[in-house]
């Protein structure tokens, strides 16, 4: 059974339930209130005849007739009766059934305590008979409704169908308009899943739910959220795919120019075999860059992390790079403000990577003779930060916000050699360790990089 087959005949249920309830409910109180008056109008009829049996005995019939029309409109007045023994006729000449008359004598005859039936005498010594309509009944008397509809007679039933049918006409069309509200969304974000599993990552489902404002609603947005977070990955996927393919080919096609130069040129095969080495010495570091971007990317991989002093640990790094340095006749310059007692929880093989690799770029891009600044220091009490300075050409004020982008290459690099991938690993490493990154000018020419990292935190998977 659908969803909305089984949340249609629950609500539909639901209804015929209460309508019962309410029916049987309303029912039995009104039988209850009923009752109560029922018995308080025979409390009152029997203090009457009570009144009337003195009027009798005081007045004589006079008394008894000026009493009855007295009361007569009254409620209940109209159901005392007064028959004389004589003729059997009712004092104020009522109709009144023979047989009734001779079944209320007997039953006063044998129950003379009777507060509804009682027997007289006059002067003369003639028998008058005192009673009330229906003494017989103890209870009142209500011919059951078929449908437990209060007020309603058995016979003609025809408005208690028209009634039963609205109500159950109403009940079925407020079922429907629920049970379509609830999975109406639902829908929708089926049909919203087929397009996307087809292939349409442009589908969002939250503006067909707008006007709910509801938990649907809330779900409309996470699939909407879900939706963009896929499509962006699976454009930086393709995005990936077509940068690697290009940077593959590139030393591919060196590489096969090469072995068909040693195959023509045998006797330059030394020198062409070290151009092979260089091109696969290439390859094999972008393929290890790849594989760096990747598992850096895949979030449900927790990253393991161990405190780590930084001083020691950047001083160590600008050691490792200062025979880099050399070669231009750069210098890399140490300025820390910071005690060496300083510490994070961090990845130390991952954090050496992102930091070396924005040195060596810096050292690239910076002239001969040129001095790189390695700076650390405190910007607030939660924060430990590195800064990397450069003299170079800086990067164009609106490609700034790409260079962390995986092989986005800047105007200022497009002779540079390089696979694009290191900034953009060293995004990754600072996001999982809960940090931040990013680049400015500066004001005399160059480029500054900034990592802002957590103290004492330990590194975020996500």
């Amino acid at each position: 059974m659908k969803l909305f087959q089984r949340i249609f005949a629950t609500f539909c249920l639901v209804i015929i339930c209460a309508i019962m309830v309410a029916s049987f409910s309303f029912w039995l109180v009104q039988d209850t209130l009923a009752e109560t008056r029922f018995r308080q109008m025979r409390t009152f009829e029997a203090n009457l005849l009570r009144s009337t049996v003195s009027a009798f005995h005081t007045r004589g019939d006079n008394g008894v007739i000026e009493q009855l029309q007295e009361w007569n409109n009254s409620p209940g007045g109209d159901n005392l009766l007064v028959i004389r023994g004589d003729d059997k006729t009712d004092i104020l000449m009522r109709p009144v059934d023979p047989g009734i008359i001779e079944a209320a004598h007997s039953y006063a005859m044998d129950n003379p305590d009777s507060p509804l039936v009682q027997v007289a005498y006059n002067r003369l010594g003639e028998e008058y008979l005192f009673f009330i309509r229906d003494w017989d009944k103890e209870t009142i008397q209500r011919p059951p409704s078929p449908f437990l509809i209060p007020g309603l007679p058995i016979a003609p039933i025809w408005h208690e169908f028209i009634i039963l049918g609205f109500i159950v006409v109403v009940g079925l069309l407020m079922a429907y308009i629920l049970a379509n509200n609830i999975t109406q969304p639902i829908r929708q974000l089926a049909r919203g899943m087929n397009r996307l599993a087809g292939g349409d990552l442009e589908t969002r489902v939250s503006h067909q739910m707008a006007g709910r404002q509801d938990e649907l609603y809330l779900l409309g947005i996470q699939f909407d959220r879900m939706a963009g977070k896929l499509q962006k990955l699976v454009e930086k996927e393709r995005h990936l795919l077509h940068h690697v393919s290009h940077e593959m080919r590139s030393p591919l096609a060196r590489m096969q120019a090469i072995v068909g130069l040693i195959q023509v040129q045998p006797q330059k095969q030394e020198q062409h075999l070290q151009r092979l080495e260089s091109e696969l010495t290439r390859m094999d570091g972008l393929v290890g860059e790849l594989l760096t971007l990747s598992r850096l990317e895949t979030a449900n991989v927790p990253m393991e992390t161990e405190a780590l002093s930084l001083v020691p640990f950047l001083e160590q790094l600008m050691d490792d790079n200062q025979a880099v340095a050399d070669r231009k006749h750069q210098k890399i310059e140490w300025s820390c403000s910071i005690p060496e007692s300083a510490q994070i929880h961090a990845n130390a093989d991952y954090l050496y990577r992102a930091v070396d690799n924005v040195v060596r770029n810096a050292l690239a891009y910076s002239p001969e003779g040129s001095t790189v600044l390695l700076c650390l220091r405190e910007p607030d009490k939660d924060h430990w930060q590195i800064t990397v300075s450069d003299n170079g050409p800086g990067v164009a004020e609106n490609q700034l916000q790409h260079i962390f982008t995986a092989f986005y290459r800047a105007d200022s690099s497009a002779n540079k050699p390089g696979t694009g991938l290191g900034l953009a690993i060293a995004q990754h490493v600072v996001q999982r360790h809960g940090g931040s990154i990013s680049a400015n000018n500066n004001a005399n020419g160059g480029l500054t990089i900034r990592f802002t990292l957590p103290k004492q935190r330990h590194a975020n998977p996500a």
